[in-house]
């Protein structure tokens, strides 16, 4: 096996956030337009909608090196020159992955992640990271917490899965309920998980 190999299967390293700011934001949405608009073909018009405003987006970037800050040819005299380049070793966030979740309604949606970087387990940490935020934050965002017989509490998340990633949403803990619906010319399925807080 290369090495290129050996080292396309390591996750680079990322950072996962809110996205607060308008340039983050639009960058949530111009990775969700690449995946479900460019890629799997579904309308333009309907990805960005009413719910964009009032929703927490998450973004997941890498650091990738940064090009250089500036190149130079220094002359030493009048007959000879040299080339010198001064590399840049910081490094540039490139976001790649996105996860909607809309509080009015605790819904789960518009996992979407570039897709090089499918491979790295990015669909796990955005969800995770998703859950983690309503644990944190579900007093000062009002979300409806149900208590059970036994005094646990939880929130109630719902996602509508495309039905080849049931299984992705299985593993984290989702539970299909009800009928196979469409949603814009695609089989989608309700799937329901519970976020003990």
């Amino acid at each position: 096996m290369s090495s290129s190999s050996t080292s396309s299967k390591i996750r680079p390293p990322f950072t996962l956030k809110v996205a607060e700011t308008k340039d983050e934001i639009e960058a949530c949405y111009d990775i969700r337009i690449e995946v479900f608009s460019v890629e799997q073909g579904f309308p333009l018009e309907t990805e960005i909608d009413e719910y964009d405003p009032i929703s927490i987006h998450f973004l997941l970037s890498i650091s990738i090196p940064s090009p250089p800050l500036e190149q130079s040819i220094n002359s030493t005299s009048s007959s000879s020159s040299s080339s010198s380049i001064t590399n840049n070793k910081q490094t540039t966030e490139k976001p790649i992955g996105t996860i909607r979740y809309v509080p009015k309604t605790s819904k789960l949606s518009r996992l979407a992640i570039d897709k090089e970087f499918r491979k790295f387990g990015f669909g796990k940490i955005l969800v995770e990271g998703m859950h983690n935020w309503i644990k944190s934050n579900y007093l000062s965002n009002n979300l409806n917490i149900i208590k059970t017989n036994d005094g646990k509490k939880f929130i109630k998340i719902k996602c509508h899965s495309q039905i080849p990633v049931i299984p992705f949403y299985e593993k984290l803990g989702y539970i299909s309920e009800g009928q196979e619906f469409d949603e814009e010319g695609a089989p989608h399925q309700l799937m329901i998980h519970e976020v003990e807080i």
